[in-house]
């Protein structure tokens, strides 16, 4: 098969990965109330197994990312996504609280490591053009689930019962996971010849972690990265209560997730274009900017018009800046250690996303409203370009240390 066919045949794959590991993540928040309901635990107990999860997937995520360096990443996505699939299906199966913090904080944490750092890492192996088209169309897989799990875990629920329906939802998406990670493998010599413009091949150069360690630049994108994962959960997770809390009814307050689902999938497509073929620091600072002025329009308490529509460009900035973030990683520290290091970086984009939702939980219990949480997403999300500025600074094209 030629190559340039089965790059995007890899492309094809691990957007189905992604997009089937990320569903029965995504439906965790419609079975949250029933679960509750059944057992009489607080949503917060319930909550925190996905915070769990988030933190235990970035730990694992190092150890993972390191055995794919030296042994490529299908064995190891093999592994994780059927833990996480089979932790999923189990929890169909809970009668006490610990079972949840075991199957989808501990379980599906190890097994959730994977997917987006795998992915990452192996399109950067067969991709130096349109490498940023590519990791799009994978990440996309991600936002597609968010999309999409809801409805359809919402349908399962009210035809099966919540016990049938997340059996029938994890057992189902890791059939499916890891039918296509089966298929998932690093290219050879001759296929990264001929699946590049230039025609010369992917040389492992780069740094080791250790090295990266010790580069300024990482710690920098380390931290743009978890200041934009906060603020992304934190909008996933509080929106609606938010919009509810101005009023809003609750059928309108819903479609603010699905408003900020379809500008994701926008703005990753369009940063992916873009980021190809124009400045990648020019592109991420006009993502960083309509970020900006979402949130400072979400501030201001919209209406629910303007709400719907401050989320649809939250989404398509902040999809696009999380994909220009992990665009700019093997540009800054080439391919010899990409898993180690990615992992390593999402570790701190998951401890991001598992603070962040609980911060502007405890500010809104402090304060009484999200007033706080709200006005300062802003400013956090300046910093975040600051920090991916300095660590970018080299310019577009950054030559990696040898």
């Amino acid at each position: 098969m030629p190559s340039l066919s089965r790059r995007w045949l890899i492309v094809a794959a691990l957007f189905t990965v992604t997009l089937g590991i990320s569903t029965p993540l995504a439906a965790f928040g419609v079975f949250l109330p029933v679960i509750a309901e059944t057992f009489g635990w607080s949503r917060g107990a319930i909550a925190s197994a996905l915070s769990l999860n988030l933190v235990v997937g970035g730990l694992a995520g190092y150890v993972v990312g390191t055995l794919a360096d030296r042994h490529g990443p299908r064995v190891m996505m093999l592994l994780t996504t059927g833990l996480a699939g089979t932790a999923f299906a189990l929890v169909s199966t809970i009668g006490a609280l610990w079972h949840l913090y075991v199957l989808v904080g501990l379980v599906g944490g190890v097994g959730m490591s994977s997917f987006y750092l795998l992915s990452t890492s192996t399109v950067a192996h067969w991709f130096r053009d349109r490498r940023g088209l590519a990791i799009a169309l994978v990440l996309i897989g991600f936002n597609v689930g968010y999309m999409s799990a809801g409805p359809l875990a919402a349908w399962l629920i009210a035809r099966l019962g919540w016990r049938p329906a997340y059996a029938l939802l994890g057992g189902g998406c890791a059939m499916v996971t890891l039918l296509a990670a089966s298929t998932v493998r690093l290219p050879r010599t001759f296929e990264v010849q001929a699946a590049t413009t230039t025609g010369t091949p992917h040389a492992l150069s780069g740094v080791t972690l250790r090295e990266a360690f010790r580069d300024p630049r990482y710690w920098c994108l380390n931290v743009a990265w978890l200041l934009l994962g906060g603020i992304i959960f934190m909008l996933s997770v509080h929106a609606v209560p938010f919009a509810r809390d101005r009023g809003v009814t609750l059928a309108v307050a819903s479609l603010a997730l699905t408003a900020y689902g379809i500008g994701s999938v926008i703005g990753r497509l369009t940063a992916g274009v873009v980021s190809d073929r124009f400045d990648l620091r020019l592109t991420t600072s006009a993502c960083y900017v309509l970020e900006l002025t979402a949130l400072i329009l979400l501030a201001t308490a919209p209406s629910p018009t303007m709400l719907l529509i401050a989320m649809v460009v939250f989404g398509v900035g902040a999809a696009a800046t999380d994909n220009m973030l992990v665009r700019a990683i093997p540009d800054l520290f080439g391919l010899r250690a990409i898993g180690a290091i990615t992992g390593m970086l999402t570790l701190g984009w998951r401890c991001g996303a598992a603070l962040g939702p609980a911060a502007a939980g405890f500010l809104y219990d402090a304060m009484g409203s999200y007033t706080g949480a709200f006005h300062a997403a802003p400013a956090i999300v300046v910093i975040s370009w600051v920090l991916f500025t300095l660590a970018t600074r080299g310019g577009r094209g950054f030559t990696p240390r040898p």
